[in-house]
């Protein structure tokens, strides 16, 4: 109840009172990742590899929470290489947990065992073995499928990245998370062009895969995007200039702060791809389909 009492309040400040203060946290804890996938912005090596501390990620947390965020995902690089000392990820969500925050994910490229004691897990799958392991790396794929039958978690999902490069997969990735048993939900976002531009789709392929998931979704897959949201993304100029992507905030590894999505800053939101972030302007407007899906995927 105190819960939802906290996000009923945080709503009125935000709808009514007009206050920008973050419900969710992204926190990059590492740009240390064990790939090197041909669509990441983050990831770094050598000298210019960051990882916080356990204190570093300590000061975001606090911050965060002040700010008023109830959620926080932490993010990489890849967070289970995480590790200061004799702490590791689970050192985190347990010092969030005594934060007081009512949720915590973990978003991991499953090459290793799937381990942490979070509330969500999101793993990253993009595409069947041949395009999965292309845009990641060779093998990648089956010690994913391998890591996720070895996991009891019991909230386990898989994320899916479309590109110019893996789109033909889609639905078979879809078809893959029903009927994994150890899997929940399926969530997707296209490709933002942070860096290479030859991996986004085409406004005509982005059209396709929206039909299909709406398709699937009608017939019953576990997709975590609403079907509102999914139509926000056709044509993301339709709702830039409505976006409520503030609603999380993200601190990276480096220590650099973003009140909102980075790709506003990047000067992406006309070609938004991410999928939360029409999510997020529908939070505000209380849309029925999102609330339901939000909901059914942190329970």
């Amino acid at each position: 109840m105190g819960e939802l009492l906290y996000y009923a309040s945080w709503f009125f400040k935000a709808k009514i009172l007009r206050r920008r203060n973050p419900l969710q946290s992204v926190i990059f804890i590492t740009d240390r990742c064990n790939l090197n996938c041909k669509h990441c912005n983050v990831v770094k090596s050598g000298p210019d590899c960051v990882s916080k501390s356990y204190e570093q990620v300590k000061a975001d947390l606090t911050r965060c929470y002040q700010l008023g965020s109830r959620i926080v995902d932490f993010e990489g690089g890849e967070p289970l290489l995480w590790t200061d000392g004799d702490k590791n990820l689970d050192s985190l969500i347990e010092l969030a947990r005594q934060m007081g925050y009512y949720s915590i994910t973990v978003t991991t490229n499953a090459q290793l065992p799937i381990t942490p004691k979070s509330d969500l897990i999101w793993i990253s799958i993009d595409g069947m073995r041949e395009l999965h392991d292309e845009q990641r790396a060779p093998g990648s794929f089956d010690r994913a499928l391998a890591n996720i039958a070895a996991c009891d978690h019991p909230n386990l999902n898989v994320n899916m990245t479309v590109t110019a490069k893996n789109h033909a997969d889609f639905e078979a990735v879809a078809n893959l998370v029903k009927d994994n048993p150890r899997l929940r939900r399926f969530s997707f976002s296209f490709y933002m062009p942070y860096q290479n531009r030859d991996l986004c789709v085409s406004p005509e392929i982005r059209n396709r895969i929206i039909d299909t998931a709406q398709r699937l979704k009608k017939a019953g897959y576990p997709f975590m995007n609403s079907k509102a949201g999914m139509n926000l993304l056709r044509d993301p100029r339709q709702y830039a200039h409505k976006r409520s992507c503030w609603i999380s905030n993200f601190i990276m590894s480096d220590g650099t702060t973003f009140d909102e999505c980075p790709g506003a800053t990047a000067g992406l939101c006309e070609e938004c791809g991410f999928g939360m972030g029409a999510e997020m302007t529908l939070l505000m407007r209380l849309h029925p389909e999102m609330l339901r899906a939000g909901l059914s995927v942190r329970s």
